[in-house]
């Protein structure tokens, strides 16, 4: 539009046109575009009409335009979901004194091997002992690797599963209840048990025993609430 000026105020999202008989700034709702107004202008009075703003092509380098991109991209990344966090149960955690217990069968049982080596009944014996510990142990380790909280900047995740996965999650924005229960214990070793729930569901979605760090957990999802 090359006779008028026009901009949009922020406070009242209104149009300013300048009159193009008299000069004078006549203030119109953006519905009254492509109608005829009336200048406002008591010595004016004339009618013209409302154009839409008109835009003008830009050049690639041009530096409005090399700025205008350059919010578009910092934009677009801070609206994707990104990973925050991600923590895992933990082993001694979960199983102290059974976790103790392997140690001390796997310790006794090499031990064991080694002083009875000429005898292959003690021998056998204590190998058998570390095996069934070193097992039992692994089989802990999986459960662990396979189960895992993942904090994302939109929602929060619960995996878990070695051959058939299951998960569970829940957005931050729809975030009903959420529970951090530690013992003296729990503290000690740096785990507690997290619940979260979301708006319209009685059960928590999310219960998570043994989690280590799990204060830090819901603090992240405070955060991005």
């Amino acid at each position: 539009m090359t006779d008028s000026e026009t901009h949009t105020s922020h406070a009242t999202r209104t149009l300013a046109y300048e009159c193009p008989h008299c000069g004078a700034a006549n203030t119109v709702d953006p519905t009254a575009i492509g109608e005829l107004v009336t200048c406002v202008n008591d010595n004016c009075g004339q009618v013209f009409k409302i154009d839409a703003p008109a835009g003008h092509l830009l050049r690639d380098d041009d530096p409005k335009v090399v700025a205008a991109r350059a919010h578009h991209r910092d934009t677009s990344v801070s609206q994707a979901e990104q990973e925050l966090f991600t923590v895992h149960p933990a082993i001694f955690g979960n199983h102290p004194f059974s976790f103790l217990g392997c140690l001390l069968v796997i310790i006794g049982g090499i031990v064991g091997a080694v002083m009875g080596r000429d005898e292959l009944i003690q021998l056998y014996s204590g190998l058998i002992l570390a095996l069934a510990g070193g097992l039992i142990l692994s089989y802990w380790w999986l459960q662990t690797r396979f189960r895992s909280v993942t904090v994302t900047s939109k929602r929060t995740i619960y995996t878990q599963g070695i051959f058939s996965k299951q998960t569970s999650e829940v957005q931050h924005d729809d975030v009903r209840n959420m529970q951090v229960d530690q013992s003296f214990f729990d503290r000690l070793v740096g785990v507690g048990h997290i619940a979260i729930s979301s708006s319209g569901q009685d059960d928590m979605e999310i219960d998570v025993r043994g989690l280590k760090s799990p204060q830090r957990v819901i603090d992240i999802i405070r955060e991005y609430q």
